[in-house]
């Protein structure tokens, strides 16, 4: 699907700057997991859209905050060997008002959303959500886990399913909670 088709079949729908940030925050696993997630997406069409901004990076910086601005919705996509099967998708329920408080010089996304809302946005914060992946204890070296990749599949379906509809509504009946 090409921009243009994205303006015709969004005829009647607004269209709306949506951010992708995946990372990983602990380790090599992490990060490969985030690298192949958006490798696959940028592999679909939409992913070629105007409005739809990937990054990737090792970790959350607060500099991502300046990414964060322009933009009317977000998601942060991580993993956890904790994540259920084949992944979690949550909205991040913060007005920024939170002090950064850093855990082991991590940064997380509402860590982001304080630093938007104390550099100023004009009107609110984006609505914001984040896709958890699980992390297989398999998962090492090079390679990850077949349990991984799987994950990885259904969540670039999800995720290719959801931007076709950038309603807030649309995007909150999806989450797991």
């Amino acid at each position: 699907m090409s921009a243009d088709n994205d303006a015709t079949n969004n005829a009647n729908k607004p269209l709306r700057r949506i951010l992708i940030i995946a990372y990983g925050a602990d380790s090599h696993a992490d990060t490969l997991v985030a690298s192949r997630l958006l490798e696959r997406l940028r592999e679909r069409s939409i992913a070629d859209s105007w409005w739809l901004t990937l990054i990737e990076d090792a970790a959350l910086r607060l500099e991502h905050a300046l990414d964060l601005r322009p933009n009317d919705l977000a998601i942060f996509i991580d993993t956890s060997k904790h994540g259920k099967a084949p992944f979690e998708f949550n909205e991040i329920l913060t007005r920024g008002a939170e002090p950064i408080l850093p855990e082991a010089d991590a940064v997380l996304p509402s860590d982001l959303l304080h630093a938007l809302a104390t550099i100023g946005r004009q009107g609110t914060l984006p609505p914001s959500f984040r896709l958890t992946m699980p992390l297989s204890s398999e998962a090492s070296g090079e390679d990850i886990a077949p349990t991984s990749d799987t994950s990885i599949t259904a969540a670039v379906d999800f995720l290719e399913n959801l931007l076709g509809d950038t309603s807030n509504a649309h995007w909150r009946s999806e989450t797991n909670s």
